[in-house]
């Protein structure tokens, strides 16, 4: 199984965006990670590389930086937003936001990238939060994702979310943060070749999921993970083992179910603070948990 690690976890140094992608590819390569996971959706924003209109010579441009590094981009993010934002949006903000998860699709294919992961959507009726809405709604927009993906050689991984706990919005619930709401959802759209799961171990650990059970019952639909870890208590997005996520049954668990994707870190919040005379030794460090938790897996 090989480790791989998103360019946001080395994308920032002391919390300042200051590496370009071109320098985060190097990072990670420097690092000893076999693979890289590019996070399209942090390179869209306003002023950056995808907002552009050359953005097309500029991703094929960190496609050959990523074959010159001997990193190949086996997974990645797609565009998002806050489920309290799209709420709210207007049409136009919805047609923009379409767009840019359009682009993100042609860009993964660009890069050969197997899997795209996607944030679902909540839906709402006049008393809230609503599961049956939910699934209506999104069936039909990753179907219409899904035939752009499909032309493009790509896969939709749909991520698990997390409910809110904190805050005003203490009470509110998203679709998705379960894996029976992604596997009803699949069933629905009815094309394990094309969809599949990404599962966020510090999301699900937030949402007080069972989590080598919810791996259990996605089973091979299980195609992509984002591996962090957090006190349970906000969304940390730290290392591994600095947080309250159980590891050992969830390895387990993924050994028992035979998952062949990568073993990929998204887990910025670990290294964003570090001074830069210490982030490529914490690269490094990080890649030594990483292969660790893997031999684990794959000793058993």
């Amino acid at each position: 199984m090989r480790v791989s690690t998103s360019t946001g976890m080395c994308g920032t140094v002391l919390r300042k965006e200051i590496l370009t992608c071109e320098e985060a590819i190097q990072a990670v390569a420097a690092a000893g990670f076999d693979a890289i996971d590019i996070n399209l959706g942090g390179y869209g924003r306003e002023g950056l590389p995808l907002a552009q209109p050359d953005w097309r010579d500029w991703t094929k441009r960190q496609k050959e930086n990523c074959d010159a590094a001997g990193l190949p981009v086996t997974q990645a993010h797609a565009h998002y937003y806050l489920p309290w934002h799209a709420r709210n949006f207007t049409a136009l903000e919805w047609e923009e936001n379409n767009e840019k998860l359009l682009r993100d699709i042609e860009a993964a294919g660009i890069l050969g990238v197997p899997w795209l992961v996607f944030h679902p959507d909540t839906g709402y009726d006049g008393a809230g939060y609503s599961r049956r809405l939910s699934l209506e709604g999104e069936m039909e927009r990753f179907r219409r994702l899904g035939e752009a993906a499909a032309r493009h050689g790509v896969g939709i991984a749909i991520e698990n979310m997390r409910d809110v706990k904190n805050g005003p919005r203490c009470a509110e619930k998203f679709f998705g943060t379960t894996a029976e709401d992604l596997l009803d959802l699949l069933d629905r759209l009815g094309d394990d070749s094309l969809f599949g799961i990404c599962w966020d171990t510090g999301h699900a650990n937030l949402s007080g999921i069972n989590q080598p059970e919810a791996i259990r019952q996605m089973g091979k639909r299980l195609k992509a993970l984002h591996i962090n870890d957090n006190r349970g208590e906000k969304d940390d997005h730290t290392l591994p083992y600095l947080g309250t996520v159980e590891w050992e049954p969830l390895l387990l668990a993924l050994k028992e179910v035979g998952y062949h994707g990568d073993f990929t870190y998204e887990s910025h919040g670990f290294t964003a603070g570090f001074d830069p005379e210490f982030h490529p030794e914490a690269m490094k460090f990080a890649c030594k948990v990483a292969r660790s938790m893997v031999a684990l897996i794959e000793s058993r």
